[in-house]
């Protein structure tokens, strides 16, 4: 709101997740796919239902620079992509993608379980694999556009 009264230029960019071509731009699919090769189950947090949306890399940049560039002031924009799997959706075409077999199932967990059972894991590989803010930001509904005529 103080924005918006402000006076100044400005854009707002709301990216719904962003993924690319490599695995430092797709953190996100890259650990799950790790995740997936290695395990029989996959679990995901709360319903499976939630979708996620993301844009490519390139996509972004290109609306940041269309927004950046633009004589117009005022604008915010969903930055999300043509597609809005949901969660299960989402990482079962993962899984495929990825030839693992594994189980990805939903069975209601709250995000706090689900990070949890992701302990092991981060202390194996040195990493963290699942962050809880992730987590939770993917079960808010904040990653599908508002107006689904945003790009």
């Amino acid at each position: 709101a103080a924005l918006r009264s402000s006076g100044l230029d400005y854009a707002v960019v709301r990216p719904c997740g962003i993924f690319g071509d490599t695995a430092a731009e797709s953190i996100l699919m890259n650990n799950a796919a790790w995740v997936l090769r290695r395990s029989p189950l996959f679990l995901l947090a709360a319903s499976g239902r939630e979708r996620f949306q993301p844009i490519h890399v390139r996509d972004m940049a290109a609306l940041m620079h269309e927004l950046g560039t633009s004589s117009a002031s005022g604008e915010e924009r969903d930055a999300c992509g043509p597609d809005a799997p949901m969660s299960t959706e989402l990482f079962a075409a993962v899984a495929r993608a990825c030839g693992s077999r594994a189980l990805v199932a939903a069975p209601g967990l709250p995000t706090r379980v689900v990070t949890a059972l992701t302990e092991p894991l981060n202390v194996l590989t040195g990493d963290i694999l699942l962050d809880k803010d992730d987590l939770d930001l993917l079960c808010t509904g904040l990653t599908v556009a508002e107006d689904p005529t945003d790009p």
